[in-house]
């Protein structure tokens, strides 16, 4: 259990990067002049995205919590603030 703990602590990382690159790629889109119509589409691609990274963090932390209240129910308390795994 403590290495599903790990790697939802990973995956929640790999989607706070996403949303970083998706800043950047925000940026660049205002910066630089582009077709207005290709850049809606990109813009638009862009929102839907976000939408699906936060729904999938928002998952991430659910299963994070159910694990925890599973490991303290099995009387593990003590892994559930376990570092992730490398």
């Amino acid at each position: 259990m403590e290495r599903i703990i790990g790697n939802l602590d990973k995956v929640k990382l790999k989607l706070d990067e996403a949303f970083f690159y998706l800043d950047e790629i925000e940026e660049i889109l205002q910066e630089d002049s582009i077709d207005q119509e290709a850049g809606e589409k990109v813009g638009q691609a862009g929102e839907r995205l976000a939408h699906e990274l936060s729904a999938l963090s928002g998952k991430v932390v659910e299963l994070q919590d159910i694990l925890r209240a599973l490991e303290e129910r099995e009387g593990t308390p003590g892994s559930a603030g376990a570092s992730p795994v490398e």
